[in-house]
């Protein structure tokens, strides 16, 4: 499935300021399925080895925001080397500018943005090029005007709307919505001497500084006109309501009204909480929507001297920037969810950009059946209540939702996730904080859809620790069991239950260090299934010399052997235990095994016909097994490479000495090319077709991941 929208940041992979920048806007722009962001796809230009630009660009959704952060890095020209990066980054950007010009039709939107001076100096063929200018630019003001900038050109592709031409790239193009602020005439009297100051005043002059429409009743009630035909008008033809909500806001009619109005139109909201002293009476329809404080508002109680009134005209203009920064996120989130959502929609079923409530569902169409509307989904407790009191039932779902109505097949019970930080995640346009959070989606959407999850890591990495191999900069077990803790309610309010706790297999003799500070984390998020050790283990009593506790370190090679047959017993066993496997990441240096682990495990899983899904677009070990299988050379399966990797040489002669006959990598890589040759959607054995598979090897989106997953599964175990 195609994506809507999506944002590609390129940058050169040794600025510390691009790449600081770049994760900043992932933050922002792809936030997570229960954060309040504009959930778009953000992804990184993978990572050249000469520190270039990829040779191609991927435009693989419907619109592309290709955002280019030049600094002096990306310009630098000290060396030969230096010099030919610098023009393959300068050929790039007018290879780019040029394709998808503001005078072409081409939906995608190019933005060449200079972090400092230095950027300016990329080539003498791009003096023509206007760039945005954040090198003039200090602090929060950077950001912010990369994000307007980004978000307006996602407006407006969304909108199908033609690029700015003929204006310099550091001026905003006309950003293509209209708000409505809803304020009381006591906090904008007609007199503008009456109040120099307050939250009204402020943001309205800080959107006079942008070419955005705003609406504010009687500034915009032609003569003549009626409050509420204009009033209603104003609100249907804006693209946001901002309510600043002040001391006087709920006590006017015509706030309320207007509020009113945006409600039943489905509009987004953003509330500005400015309340000073008090309200008698809230006005109740003022949820369901973002709502920012107003921290100058609290200045009213404070003794007005010199340095207060300062730090409040600091704060009145930042909050105000901050709010009109919030509208435009908040509208662009509305219209890229609405969007989506109206991809799933049938006949009688209506899209909402906002989650549903009373009003909403009283003035649907006649012979509505369904609702869909954004993730998270609303509390079981507040869906009972929106229900209609006539016959008729109208069914208000999300895609998280559905997620939770698949009808697991009897056959399935726990899926494994194999998973660990991937070293190489930059050659493919992802970051650690990529995988991450997309293991964190990867997990809840399947516990959602009623299934166990089987993962084999290990909390505090205290048994990897052992000389010089230190386990993963991110600890997934702690990570996971704090997702699940932390989401647990919506676990429970969407799928109508507690969510099935996570399976943490350990391996002997890891697990016998653990204490009280371990096992607290398991009970409601976890089981903690830990193994003893292999049967057959050949290593005596004296040469394993436990610790007290049973603990065995690795500091030697017959403990070396011992911790890699069991390891591989760990997995074997979890094979046994689980219905199918999914792979992604995964280190290829620093493990304790015969082989990297989520290599091994899913070897383990293609030998054994268990069903497998490999996730390859981070990279590491998963990107490993894919590539093998398409018959694609890689260092990693030679011996060569495993040679230097400490300790590896010595764990298999200790495999040789003890009479236990080791593959080795060539042979491997063989074997993977031969069963690869059948194609993957025959050697994964996951009920997916060879387009399925192809696209969940490239697939940055979660919930098509799943979607996938659970198709294949359905299609393979169910009876």
């Amino acid at each position: 499935m195609i994506a809507t929208l999506r944002i590609q940041l390129l940058f050169h992979w040794e600025s510390d300021q691009a790449r600081q920048l770049a994760g900043q806007l992932y933050r922002t722009f792809s936030a997570r399925p229960m954060g309040d962001g504009p959930r778009i796809p953000v992804r990184y230009g993978p990572r050249q080895v000469d520190g270039g630009p990829p040779p191609t660009i991927d435009l693989a959704a419907e619109r592309e925001i290709i955002v280019i952060l030049v600094d002096e890095r990306m310009a630098r020209r000290a060396r030969e080397s230096d010099r030919v990066v610098a023009d393959k980054w300068a050929q790039i950007v007018t290879n780019l500018l040029g394709q998808h010009s503001p005078a072409g039709a081409s939906p995608h939107r190019v933005l060449p943005v200079a972090l400092d001076s230095g950027a300016l100096q990329l080539a003498p063929t791009l003096d023509y090029v206007s760039f945005v200018r954040l090198d003039v630019r200090q602090g929060d003001e950077r950001e912010r005007h990369l994000v307007l900038h980004i978000a307006v050109r996602a407006l407006r592709a969304l909108q199908d709307l033609p690029q700015a031409g003929g204006r310099p790239a550091d001026e905003l193009p006309d950003i293509p919505i209209r708000l409505f602020i809803s304020h009381a005439k006591k906090d904008l009297p007609a007199d503008p001497a009456a109040i120099a100051e307050g939250p009204v005043r402020a943001i309205l002059a800080t959107l006079t500084q942008l070419p955005v429409q705003g609406w504010y009743d009687s500034a915009d009630i032609p003569p003549g006109g009626r409050f509420p035909d204009e009033i209603q008008k104003g609100v249907l033809n804006s693209s946001a309501l901002v309510a600043v909500l002040t001391d006087s806001w709920s006590s006017r009619e015509w706030c309320r009204r207007e509020l009113l109005e945006a409600k039943l139109a489905a509009r987004p909201l953003v509330l500005v909480d400015a309340i000073e002293a008090r309200v008698i009476r809230l006005f109740p329809y003022l949820g369901n929507a973002v709502t920012l404080r107003w921290r100058a508002a609290i200045a009213a109680s404070e003794p007005m001297d010199a340095a207060w009134i300062e730090r409040k005209k600091s704060w009145e203009a930042d909050d105000a920037a901050f709010v009109i920064e919030a509208a435009l996120l908040e509208a662009l989130r509305y219209q890229h969810e609405h969007r989506r959502l109206l991809r799933s929609i049938a006949p009688n079923e209506v899209a909402l950009g906002t989650p549903p409530e009373a009003l909403t569902l009283a003035h649907l169409p006649a012979g509505t059946t369904r609702v869909w509307y954004p993730d998270p989904p609303l509390g079981r407790e507040e869906l009972d209540r929106l229900q209609p009191t006539s016959a008729t039932k109208i069914d208000l779902t999300t895609p998280l939702s559905e997620l939770a109505r698949w009808k697991r097949p009897a056959g399935i019970q726990t899926v494994a996730v194999s998973l660990s930080t991937a070293p190489d995640t930059d050659l493919y346009g992802g970051s650690p904080e990529h995988l991450a959070t997309f293991a964190d989606d990867l997990v809840l959407y399947l516990l959602i859809a009623g299934l166990r999850v089987a993962y084999g890591g290990v909390l505090g990495h205290d048994g990897l620790q052992q000389g010089a191999i230190v386990g993963d900069d991110i600890n997934y077990v702690e990570r996971l069991l704090a997702m699940v803790r932390s989401h647990s309610l919506l676990l429970s309010g969407v799928a109508g239950k507690p969510p099935v706790p996570i399976e943490n297999w350990v391996a002997w003799p890891i697990h016998c260090k653990f204490d009280d500070a371990e096992f607290r984390n398991y009970g409601q998020e976890a089981t903690l299934k830990d193994l003893p050790a292999p049967p057959g283990l050949d290593v005596t009593a004296q040469e394993l010399n436990a610790n007290s506790n049973g603990f065995v370190p690795p500091d030697t090679p017959a403990r070396r052997y011992a911790w890699a047959r069991s390891l591989t017993y760990m997995r074997t066993c979890m094979q046994g235990g689980t219905s199918a496997r999914i792979a992604m990441g995964g280190r290829l240096k620093g493990y304790q095994g015969l082989w990297p682990g989520v290599l091994e495990e899913g070897v383990i899983a293609l030998q054994a016909g268990q069903p497998l899904y490999l996730l390859g677009l981070f990279g590491g070990a998963a990107r490993l097994l894919i590539d093998a299988l398409r018959g694609e050379p890689r260092e990693e399966l030679t011996s060569a490479w495993l040679s230097a990797l400490p300790g590896s040489d010595e764990l298999r002669h200790e495999y040789g000495r003890r009479n236990h006959k080791v593959q080795t990598p060539e042979d491997l890589a063989i074997e993977l090319k031969q069963r690869g040759t059948a194609g993957l959607s025959a050697v994964l054995n996951n009920g997916l077709t060879e387009d399925e598979n192809s696209e969940l090897v490239s697939s940055d989106d979660p919930q098509r991941i799943v979607a996938l997953i659970l198709s294949g599964l359905r299609n393979k175990l169910a009876p």
